[in-house]
Formats: C-alpha cells, structure tokens, sequence
C-alpha cells in the first residue's frame, strides 16, 4: 500500500474551504428556524453532512483551512440545538393533541 504525503501549500496559495461544512451549516439554521414544524429532519440531514465534510477533511487537512473545522464544530453546535429543541417541540405538541382529543 502506497502512503500519502501531504505537500505543503505555499504562503501563496489560499487554502479553500471543505466540502459540506457550509452545507451542514445552513442545514443547522434551518432546523433552528423550522423547530415547529419537524426540523429534526433537518437536523439529521446537517449531521449527516457534517459527518461527509469532517471525512472528507480528514482525508486531506492540508488542502483545507482551519475555518473548515470552525464551520463543522458551529454546525454541529448548531444541529444539535436545532435536534434537542425540534424534537421538544414536537412532543408538546403531540401531547397538546392528547390533550384536547381528550
């Protein structure tokens, strides 16, 4: 099995960012904003993109900046919240539905 070398980018190269990580980004706003009405689904969807982006990522760390991790770690802060408020939300509003069935 051949082993990888990373070369060093030169002072004048930009490093770019990582694949996914704005993607598991928006989808971590997304599901704060749409916490009423099932983002949850988004959540998983962030996680899962960031889960590609930090793979991806760890592949290859020289090719990419520093502000990719900074991106995947408020993404995942991000999914997080948006998944523990979604999921909250979501079983008070099923028990305001017991509720008055009731």
């Amino acid at each position: 099995m051949e082993e990888q070398t990373s070369q060093p980018v030169s002072a004048n190269e930009k490093k770019k960012m990582g694949p996914h990580a704005i993607s598991a980004l928006i989808w971590g706003i997304f599901s704060i904003v749409t916490m009423v009405y099932f983002g949850w689904v988004a959540s998983i969807i962030g996680f899962s993109q960031r889960s590609k982006g930090l793979r991806v990522y760890n592949e290859n760390p020289g090719t990419y900046s520093e502000k990719t991790l900074n991106v995947l770690r408020t993404a995942k802060t991000l999914n997080l919240i948006g998944l523990i408020v979604s999921v909250v939300t979501t079983v008070l509003f099923l028990l305001v539905i017991v509720a008055a069935a009731m």
